[in-house]
């Protein structure tokens, strides 16, 4: 093949796209031609080298989204952690209402005996046997026991006596007993916190009943007063005197869900500490 047709090819031959019926013919051409030969040389000696791609910079970019994500997964794992310490050490959520269940009974004392209570003013109580007769007179307001007004307090100069103040007929006969009430957690946590609000003031009576209220929380037992916490069985025991059971009182049991109300006056009735 002529000089002038081989060095037409040689560009098509440097770069490869050559066939190889062509690749050949232009290889058996310059084995035998210096001067093609050179030419060959000379034209891949003029081609570029094509520099290698610098990476480092998309490595780093690489490395620095990396540690974004992983900031970002350890943000989200410890915001999760802090919300489940707060919902179940810090500020744990009441139980479900479908965990409580409740029973009751009573336990009486003294025999039996009746007792009347003042309208809450003087915070006392009268007893009464149950075999006596008592009588609410509330059209002279007073009280008989066994045909003697009752006296309630009196006031004396120079130990003579001025004034007798007798037991007013605002009260309510009741059975002196105790009304007891469990209330039964069924949750699958070991340890669980109560806060309840029975002591208040001015104090519950017959003529003041009052709504008792009644907080309990699963929660985790790192951290916790054990003292605050229900014993074994998670059952919590509430004991309510008879007076503290007038109609109106109540029991209000917090949930999650909602609140479970139980009237204790109804269970006093039940049983028999509260005469209807």
């Amino acid at each position: 093949m002529k000089c002038e047709i081989i060095r037409d090819l040689l560009p098509v031959y440097c770069d490869g796209l050559a066939s190889e019926e062509t690749r050949a013919e232009v290889e058996a051409h310059i084995a035998d031609c210096d001067d093609c030969r050179e030419r060959l040389r000379l034209m891949k000696e003029a081609v570029p080298e094509v520099p290698k791609a610098d990476i480092e910079p998309m490595k780093k970019i690489k490395r620095s989204l990396r540690l974004r994500l992983a900031l970002v997964i350890g943000m989200v794992c410890i915001a999760v952690a802090v919300g489940l310490y707060n919902m179940l050490v810090v500020h744990p959520l009441p139980i479900s209402s479908k965990g409580i269940t409740t029973e009751h009974y009573s336990r009486m004392n003294y025999g039996n005996m009746l007792y009347v209570y003042d309208n809450g003013k003087d915070e006392s109580t009268l007893d009464v046997p149950k075999d006596s007769k008592f009588v609410i007179d509330k059209e002279n307001d007073c009280v008989w026991l066994d045909g003697k007004k009752v006296i309630w307090s009196t006031k004396s100069v120079n130990g003579v006596i001025t004034e007798i103040k007798y037991v007013p007929a605002n009260g309510v006969l009741v059975r002196e007993g105790i009304l007891c009430v469990n209330i039964k957690c069924d949750t699958p946590f070991k340890a669980v916190r109560y806060n309840y609000d029975f002591d208040q003031w001015p104090r519950p009576s017959v003529t003041n009943p009052y709504d008792y209220t009644l907080t309990l929380c699963p929660c985790l037992p790192f951290r916790q007063n054990i003292n605050a916490c229900l014993g074994e069985g998670n059952v919590f025991r509430a004991e309510f005197e008879g007076y503290k059971c007038s109609e109106g009182a109540t029991l209000t049991i917090h949930c999650r869900d909602k609140d479970v109300v139980v009237d204790l006056h109804e269970l006093a009735v039940e049983e028999g500490i509260f005469e209807e």
